[in-house]
Parts: structure tokens; sequence; C-alpha cells
């Protein structure tokens, strides 16, 4: 479901953060569009694939699934290739380094790192319905912590066409006001009362950003927060599971859980 949102410029060392993001933007425009043909896998496994590459500054590690539908596979091998060109886009360019007299021989070199893992969740038992890969996107590039973004990939499995929120359902307008009261009561209840209310007011308002990271599952749907957009980050990410009852009224497209009408 989300392929371009990624790393708020906030969470980065400035400059850096412009020169990834900026990768980003640049790879997002293409993604669809442009074969890429992906690093030397890692250990071969039927059901997955990964990107590994490692220098003295940096270390990569991206791992995604392989379902045995072409379509499918090749648009997951298409995204990772670009996470990973976006992410050394961003890192190419040394940062200018103020002058304050001759660089520290032992001064310690950190390493920067993008590592991905993915969890798979199916909306029906049936093979042909709807899928998500959800990603989880660590990255190091310096300061106090690193960062993590949460990514969703939805596929109609019976086409391979990847899934926009427009796909899943009729009434997006109606889809995101449901998702946006029940996000907002189930987070208030799991943050409590030390909650940080503008935070979570915003992070869960009906708006389309806040919902990209949504995963189908058997029950209905799961929406993924990363740190940061609802809660600080000593909260870690949060998620919430939604009914498929409780967004029927914006006419959620019931054949990819397998649900006649």
């Amino acid at each position: 479901m989300n392929d371009g949102k990624w790393f708020t410029a906030a969470w980065w060392p400035h400059g850096v953060a412009v020169r990834v993001l900026a990768a980003v933007a640049i790879v997002a425009a293409v993604l669809c569009a442009t074969p890429v043909r992906a690093a030397e896998p890692g250990a071969p496994r039927d059901d997955e694939a990964s990107i590994t590459l490692r220098e003295d500054d940096f270390d990569i590690d991206v791992r995604y699934p392989r379902f045995g539908q072409p379509a499918v596979d090749d648009d997951l091998a298409r995204w990772a290739a670009h996470i990973v060109a976006a992410f050394r886009q961003g890192l190419a360019e040394p940062e200018p380094q103020p002058v304050v007299g001759a660089p520290d021989p032992n001064a310690h070199r950190f390493v920067n790192e993008l590592k991905v893992t993915y969890e798979v969740s199916r909306a029906s038992a049936k093979a042909d319905r709807g899928a998500t890969v959800s990603f989880s996107i660590w990255t190091y590039t310096g300061g106090a912590h690193g960062n993590l973004d949460i990514i969703t990939l939805s596929y109609d499995m019976a086409s391979g066409a990847r899934l926009s929120f427009e796909d899943i359902f009729a009434d997006t307008e109606g889809a995101l006001a449901l998702l946006s009261s029940h996000c907002y009561e189930a987070l208030a209840e799991t943050l409590g009362p030390d909650r940080v209310e503008d935070m979570l007011r915003g992070g869960t308002s009906p708006d389309a950003d806040n919902y990209a990271s949504l995963a189908l599952t058997p029950e209905g749907v799961r929406v993924y927060f990363p740190p940061y957009q609802v809660a600080p980050w000593s909260s870690g990410p949060q998620q919430v599971d939604v009914p498929l009852a409780a967004l029927l009224d914006a006419g959620p497209r019931l054949e990819l859980w397998g649900v006649s009408r």
C-alpha cells in the first residue's frame, strides 16, 4: 500500500536526510516503470529473496518474500532494489564537515545500516485472494538512535496487481473516517493517560497518509503506526486491528477476503 512514505526528515542527520529523501522521491517516480535487477541474493530459499551488501561504511540486508506469482514477485524485487538504490544514493556524497582543526584519526566511524524484514498476512485462506507484505525498515545513519518505518504492499493474488487504498475501499473518505475513529479509540486505551494527545489526534486523523501502512488480515485490516506518528519514540511502533464488519459502510472489496456479498 505504501511505497513512497519513507523516513521523516527530522529523524535523520541534517544533509543525509535531505539526500536520502530526495533519492526516495526520484525512485518513487520511476518505481513502477523501470525494471531493475536486484543484487545477488543471499542464502537461497524458494519463498524468500534478499539483497545483502556490506562495505566499510554501510551494511545492507533487505529481505522480501517470493509467492510464486510472477507479477507479484517481480514487483517486490523491483521495490527492494529501489529501496537499496535510494539508500545508497543518499549516502553517496559525503556530508560537508566544518573545519575546526585536523580530523581525529581515533574518532569512531559508525556504519550506516539498512535492515529490512517482513511479515506476510493473507485476507483469506484461499491463495488467490488478497495478501499483504508488511516491511519493517530499520536505518541508522548516525545520531542518538536508529529509525524505524513500516511500509505495506498489498496485492490481488489472482491478477498480481498491487492494491492501492482506492482498490480496497469504494468509499475512501468513508473508510478513512471509520479507521480514524476506531484507531483513535483503540490507541487512547492502549497508550493510557500518559499519551500525547496532540500527537495521537494528528496521527489518527482521517488523512490518507496516516493510513498508508495498512495490511489485509483474515479479520479485516491492520493499521501500522511507526514511532513518532501517534506516540513518542519511547512508546515504540503501534498497531490497531480493525474488524471487517466495522468497515462495511465504506464498501470494502469483499472478494479480497473471500467473502460473498
